[in-house]
């Protein structure tokens, strides 16, 4: 385990608590991002610049569903803190699988077929982070799933979880090389 791992951790466990601390409001948010992500990541694909904005208008849309229109609970309940923190625990594992299948894709000049995940051209520290974490090697899993052999060591109900990880987070084939067309 590295500090990065660590970190990706961290944000799990902060949008847990977060979210636990919201109650109904942080399990709408929590849910509703995780159902948005998807959506969210194809339009950014077109345009980064719709993707944020869109992300904004969909958090501040969450948000204000989550508060105006859902009755409160009340304070010594258990439930809506369980509730919150579940719909937290969710959008902080969607967003660290979006982190680690979301880092550069290097090719070889030399052989254009080949490709490094997670590159080999990062900083320093970076680099050695990356590299020896154990949840950037299950993204590369998750990015690069029709890629892999199917006989490869993977069990078929890890297979299933990585599939279905992979149709969520990974929009179209991003290691594909991207044609650049000059406008005149």
């Amino acid at each position: 385990m590295t500090w990065l791992d660590a970190v990706l951790l961290l944000i799990v466990a902060a949008t847990t608590a977060v979210a636990a601390e919201r109650r109904i409001a942080g399990m709408v948010v929590g849910v509703g991002g995780v159902l948005a992500l998807r959506p969210l990541l194809a339009l950014a694909q077109l345009q980064p610049w719709l993707g944020i904005v869109g992300a904004l208008v969909a958090g501040l849309a969450l948000a204000l569903v989550g508060r105006q229109l859902l009755p409160a609970a009340p304070r010594y309940a258990r439930w809506p803190r369980l509730l919150g923190g579940f719909g937290g625990g969710v959008l902080g594992l969607a967003i660290v699988v979006t982190l680690v299948t979301s880092l550069p894709i290097q090719r070889n000049p030399v052989e254009p077929g080949l490709i490094y995940y997670p590159p080999r051209d990062l900083p320093g520290t970076l680099q050695t982070a990356v590299s020896e974490s154990s949840l950037v090697a299950f993204g590369r899993s998750v990015l690069l799933f029709p890629l892999l052999d199917p006989r490869g060591g993977i069990e078929p109900g890890e297979r299933a979880v990585i599939s279905a990880l992979h149709a969520y987070a990974v929009v179209g084939e991003p290691w594909r090389a991207q044609t650049v067309r000059a406008e005149p």
